[in-house]
C-alpha cells in the first residue's frame, strides 16, 4: 500500500548558509530531505506564532526583533568567518589582487601590509 502525502511543491529563496545548514542536518541523518528540515521549521514556527495569538503573557517577536537579531547573527558570522583560514586567505587575496601592479612603474614602490595577525614587507 502507498502512502500519498498530502504536499504541494512550493519554490522558496534561502540564503546559502541556511540551505547548507539543512543540507547538513539531513547529512547528519537527522532529517530524510531538506523539505522535511524545512517542514519542521515552518511547523514550529505557526506552532509559535499559534501559541503566542492565544496567550496574551506571550508576545511573538516582531519582524524588526528578528531583524535585529538576524543582524547580530550575519555580523557574528562574518567576523567568524573572517578569522578562519578561509576568510584570511580570500582577504590575502584581494589584497593581492589590489596591490598588483597594472604597470610597471608602480612595482618598484615597497608595499607594507599589517594586520593584528599578520605583518610582512613584501605580497604573500
Amino acid at each position: 500500500m502507498v502512502v500519498k502525502r498530502n504536499k504541494e511543491k512550493v519554490s522558496i529563496a534561502m540564503s546559502s548558509y541556511l540551505l547548507n545548514k539543512a543540507k547538513e542536518l539531513v547529512q547528519a541523518d537527522e532529517f530524510g530531505s531538506v523539505s522535511d528540515v524545512i517542514s519542521t521549521a515552518v511547523s514550529q514556527f505557526i506552532f509559535m506564532h499559534d501559541q503566542a495569538q492565544r496567550d496574551d503573557k506571550l508576545q511573538f517577536p516582531s519582524v524588526s526583533d528578528y531583524v535585529t537579531d538576524a543582524g547580530e547573527l550575519i555580523e557574528n558570522m562574518i567576523n567568524e568567518y573572517l578569522r578562519s583560514p578561509e576568510g584570511k586567505a580570500i582577504i590575502r587575496s584581494i589584497i593581492r589582487e589590489s596591490l598588483t601592479p597594472h604597470n610597471e612603474s608602480l612595482k618598484k614602490k615597497p608595499v607594507v601590509i599589517y594586520t593584528e595577525e599578520y605583518t610582512t614587507n613584501e605580497l604573500p
